[in-house]
């Protein structure tokens, strides 16, 4: 199966390499036609998100997030039969994702969100633990430890003069 939407952060998108793949164009021309797009700011800024991937070669790029609205904007100048396909494709697969994501799914899905925001917060905890024994160890134990042998000598001074 050919995968041309994707969950991310709760959200159904699918990005501007994929759509170049599926119509068989340069990303190139696709990064071309996304920023000559007609339609306004606000629902540029709403459905397309400026991003980088990782080419072949190791070196980032430019790439386009874009929400089903963002891409039925974009194709909707395409033509010819793998465009009529692909936008068949796409309305079909959004559909199958809402279906999964509100329906048969919607217990899995809401299990996966909790699992991952727990997932955030430990890791929230375990960043602030380590700054916390980091605090501790290299500043306030040192600290303590001064503190501890000046008194001790202190002590035992003292307990020689006596």
């Amino acid at each position: 199966m050919n995968h041309i939407v994707l969950i991310e952060n709760k959200s159904v998108i699918t990005t501007s390499i994929l759509v170049a793949k599926k119509f068989e164009r340069n990303h190139r021309d696709i990064l071309r036609a996304i920023k000559n797009l007609d339609c306004s700011p606000e629902f540029s800024e709403r459905n397309f998100a400026l991003a980088e991937y990782i080419d072949d070669q190791g070196k980032p790029r430019p790439m386009y997030q874009m929400t089903k609205d963002g891409f039925v904007f974009l194709v909707m100048g395409f033509t010819g039969k793998k465009a009529g396909q692909f936008k068949e494709d796409y309305i079909n697969a959004f559909n199958e994702m809402y279906d999964y994501i509100n329906n048969d799914h919607k217990q899995l899905y809401k299990e996966y969100v909790d699992a991952l925001e727990q997932f955030k917060k430990f890791s929230e905890l375990a960043s602030q633990a380590g700054k916390t024994l980091n605090l501790a160890g290299k500043k306030l134990k040192p600290k303590a430890l001064a503190k501890v042998n000046e008194l001790e000598k202190s002590m035992q001074h003292n307990l020689f003069l006596e």
